[in-house]
């Protein structure tokens, strides 16, 4: 084994000059290229992942290294000299991949920009510039690689490191592997040649023959000298046959000293790092990992930020700002929880770059300092000033922790990371800091970083007010700067009226939504707690029993054991390192079919899962002064449009199963109120055929049919009324399926039925239902064209890979043309018919509050004495909010609790 490195404390050399560090750049290229799976390219469709590799390597060697002198070789186009001497030359090897040679710009432009001089030279390898550096420069040698086809320059003044495996070869490793010294390898690899370069070497000499030959003759020559005399006959046939292939195998495998390299140290010195080169090309390339690596840019200035300590100031900048034309504001609090946080202060920004920081409820030894309380009522009277446009970075915090202090936003102009998803919903993030570095290049001041002086569990409450000014006012600043970027890009993206019309407005009603909350019945929780934990008990005992011992059941080590090694069950598949067994969900469900154990597990984990995330959990999140549940309802999470939840999750309660139920019982209205749950009906289906035209589809709906019977009918060829349920079953499986863009393989999977029987299911579909499948055809030839699809309504998502040369990843982008437009206009449809009922609700002045929205689902906590008003009310604004080819059908249902409410 190779020592593991020692850098740069110790380096194995007698010359204490600074040894030149030699990057086997082409062969670095490809190993990044197949180290990381799947595909990686950016928004934009470039595939990036041996750039990333590659830029990973580098950092590595910089970061551990530090080397004074370094340098990158890469193999240069064309024909080499071997070439000439060896027509048949690497004839075998296949052209570089399409996704891998576009890189190629990327990584020398992210080699020179960290300051690292690069090396090629026409008509040579990368492997001769490195065997000319390592032999004529009078320095010590480190060749960054892995590839043996250097191992014959390992010397007394070069060793190798390999970054990826961490490992320092040098004479003594090398003698120990193979048992000769390092020249000698040219020699084994001339006998057994090399099928990927096409070195014909000589025919059923392998390594170990080669090695066995060179240890006995010392050299190619003297074992060809030699050939007569060796006793193996087949051995002696070749060796003496194909003498004239070993000599010209040599000379192709032999390293080229002469290359015309550079042999003044000075070309090798690394040059200092071009962080901002850096920056541009990490954020083309969207490695955000990477960014953070780099040092900190900062091309705002901070010079203008004011402090505001005096109340009559704080009149004087209102007024200033109600003749602005649009006004960022951002609240510093006390806790992220915007139902429990306090105002610390409040920060300004109309007219950048300067900013003002106004603080209130600042503690410790400066509090004294700020303004008093009194003081806020001028800055509310600015924010409930209609006629004044306000902006904001996530702004549904800012407008709950101002309710909460009686103060209502008025005259919202929008949110920065909400237009920021708008233009691309397939971001990760939204963040401030993260945009701020995209768009403006700056790095921003990090919560971390201004409360890192802080004891633990203090809040921004007890950051000195300097320090405060500076962090509070670039959030405003930034967010005005981001406010004069993304706006005209909405407009020019054409998703100014989704912003106007559905984004925006829907601020005001998830926020009042997350401040209503709903009540959940924490006894209930107990008792059912309690319930869960015997269950799990008996189904722990059970799985003992089954599996005739004792073990960890969430340790996924003793489970593979049991299941693998000592009930013999087939082993699915391992996990992704291939170390161990794989025990995920999906072979669980798969070894059920063949054995009681795999099925209690899933049902152990469920109900484990359940307990843990919402039996137990819930409780505790009740806040306190409420005495009832807040959610997060987040509208710049997916990709496709929909509201997601969170703190808590209350999306994923299963809707079917008996425990999914108990969960939802215990969700239940105040004292004098009934829920009512508002739910459309198949709206996914009833878009498909909108979008498709098709006519078997549109009449269904106009007929009031139960779509998966008529499927189930279309595809088993048979009257409706002889439809069995497993038939519906399947025919609703393959309908979201369809939908969803599934192909037969996820069809059987999803069936447990053959391919074939799949692929013949989604055909007779496509027979019956001929609009459907010219839809899909269409709406992925579009995407091919413009490169996104979008939504009824003309909210888009970008798909980067719909004409990717890898198949995966652009069968993937297909799947996501196809659904996209379906699932993005029905979250669109029901997120309109959500504002215009809060509309409804406040102009009306009812009592009944809006609570959740899940998945098509919306649910009311309706006073009793309104039951009877409210639910024409809202049928009819959800089933009228857009008129489609088909219409729409909403399903109405009263309980005491969730579970008794869904329809």
């Amino acid at each position: 084994m190779a020592q593991k490195s020692l850098f740069p404390k110790k380096l194995p050399f007698k010359d204490d000059k600074d040894p030149i560090f030699v990057i086997d750049g082409s062969s670095f290229v490809y190993r990044a290229y197949y180290a990381i799976r799947g595909h990686l390219s950016n928004r934009k469709g470039l595939p990036t992942k041996a750039v990333f590799g590659f830029t990973q390597m580098l950092l590595k060697l910089l970061r551990e290294m530090n080397p004074e002198y370094v340098v990158v070789c890469f193999d240069a186009k064309g024909p080499t000299f071997r070439h000439e001497m060896y027509k048949e030359y690497k004839a075998n090897r296949p052209p570089m991949p399409d996704d891998l040679s576009v890189q190629i710009p990327y990584i020398k432009e992210v080699t020179r920009a960290f300051g690292v001089p690069i090396l090629e030279i026409e008509g040579f390898e990368a492997d001769d510039l490195i065997a000319a550096i390592a032999t004529r420069m009078e320095r010590p040698i480190v060749i960054v690689g892995g590839d043996k086809d250097l191992f014959p320059l390992i010397s007394e003044k070069v060793v190798m490191w390999d970054p990826m495996k961490d490992e320092l070869i040098d004479e003594s490793w090398i003698k120990k592997r193979f048992g000769i010294e390092p020249k000698k390898l040219l020699d084994v690899r001339a006998l057994a040649g090399d099928s990927i370069d096409n070195v014909p070497g000589v025919p059923g000499i392998g390594e170990k023959t080669a090695l066995r030959l060179i240890k006995e003759y010392g050299s190619l020559e003297e074992v060809l000298n030699h050939a007569e005399e060796i006793k193996q006959k087949r051995l002696r046939e070749n060796l003496i046959k194909h003498a004239g292939d070993a000599l010209i195998s040599k000379k192709l495998v032999e390293l080229e000293a002469k290359a015309p390299i550079p042999l003044e140290p000075d070309f090798y010195r690394k040059r200092p790092l071009n962080a901002l080169k850096l920056r541009e090309l990490f954020l083309e390339l969207e490695f955000k990992k990477l960014l953070k690596e780099l040092p900190a840019t900062k091309t705002l200035s901070y010079d203008q930020y004011e402090l505001v300590l005096d109340p009559d100031k704080v009149k004087e900048i209102v007024e200033k700002a109600k003749g602005a034309e649009v006004v960022a504001i951002d609240l510093e609090s006390d806790t992220k929880d915007p139902m429990r946080g306090k105002i610390v202060g409040v920060s300004l920004c109309f007219n950048p770059p300067k900013a003002y920081y106004f603080p209130f409820r600042h503690e410790g030894l400066e509090a004294q300092k700020q303004l008093p309380w009194e003081a806020f009522t001028h800055l509310a009277s600015l924010i409930e000033d209609p006629s004044v446009k306000k902006i904001g970075h996530n702004i549904k915090y800012d407008l709950i922790i101002l309710a909460r202090y009686g103060v209502t936003l008025k005259g919202l102009e929008g949110d920065t990371m909400l237009a920021s998803y708008l233009l691309d919903p397939t971001r990760r993030t939204h963040g401030l800091d993260e945009l701020a570095e995209e768009v403006l290049g700056h790095t921003m001041i990090s919560y971390k970083e201004v409360t890192k002086e802080l004891a633990k569990g203090e809040s921004f409450a007890r950051v000195p007010l300097e320090k405060a000014k500076v962090y509070a006012c670039e959030d405003a600043h930034v967010t005005y700067l981001l406010y004069q970027y993304f706006w005209p890009k909405l407009k020019e993206e054409s998703l100014w009226k989704v912003f106007t019309e559905i984004d925006r407005p829907l601020i005001e009603v998830l926020a009042h939504m997350e401040m209503v909350g709903i009540k959940i019945d924490t006894a209930y929780l107990r008792g059912l707690s309690r319930e869960m934990a015997e269950k799990l008990k008996e189904l722990e005992e059970k799985i003992y029993t089954l599996a005739g011992e004792k073990f960890n059941i969430n340790s996924s080590k003793q489970l593979g054991q049991i299941l693998f090694e000592k009930l013999k069950l087939p082993t699915v598949k391992k996990t992704p390192k291939k170390t161990a067994y794989s025990t995920d969900n999906e072979v669980l469900e798969e070894l059920s079919a063949v054995h009681e154990l795999p099925r209690l597990i899933l049902e152990y984990r469920t109900l484990a899962k359940l307990k843990s995330t919402y039996v137990d959990a819930l409780p505790k999140m009740v806040n306190p002064e409420t005495g009832r549940l807040h959610t997060s309802f987040n509208q710049t999470v997916t990709a496709t449009g929909r509201l997601s939840s969170s703190d808590p999750n209350l999306q994923n309660i299963p809707v079917r199963g008996e425990e999914g139920l108990k969960i939802r019982q215990a969700f239940v209205p105040e004292e004098g109120f009934l829920f009512l749950s508002a739910d459309y009906s198949q709206i996914d289906l009833r878009v498909l055929a909108h979008y498709s035209g098709d006519e078997t589809l549109i009449k269904a709906f106009w007929q009031g049919e139960d779509i998966h019977r008529r499927t189930a009918a279309e595809i088993f060829g048979i009257p409706p009324e002889e439809v069995t349920p497993e038939m519906r079953r399947m025919a609703k499986t393959i309908n979201f399926g369809i939908v969803y863009g599934m192909s037969p393989y996820g069809l059987a999977k999803e069936l447990k039925i053959g391919r074939r029987e799949a692929k013949a299911f989604i055909e007779r579909y496509f027979e019956r239902y001929p609009g459907v499948k010219r839809y899909m055809e269409q709406i992925v030839a579009e995407a091919r064209e413009k490169g996104y699809v979008e939504t009824l309504f003309g909210r888009k998502r970008p798909l980067p890979d719909i004409n990717s040369p890898n198949r995966t990843a652009r069968e993937f982008a297909e799947r996501t043309a196809i659904n996209t437009p379906i699932q993005g206009t029905a979250a669109d449809i029901i997120k309109l018919a959500m504002i215009k009922i809060h509309r409804i609700f406040k102009e009306k002045g009812f009592g009944t509050r809006m609570l959740l929205q899940v998945h098509d689902e919306l649910l009311f906590e309706v006073p009793e004495k309104e039951i009877e008003e409210i639910q024409p009310i809202v049928r009819q604004i959800m089933e009228g909010v857009v008129e489609l080819k088909v219409p729409l059908k909403v399903n109405l249902a009263i309980g005491k609790n969730w579970a008794e409410a869904k329809a």
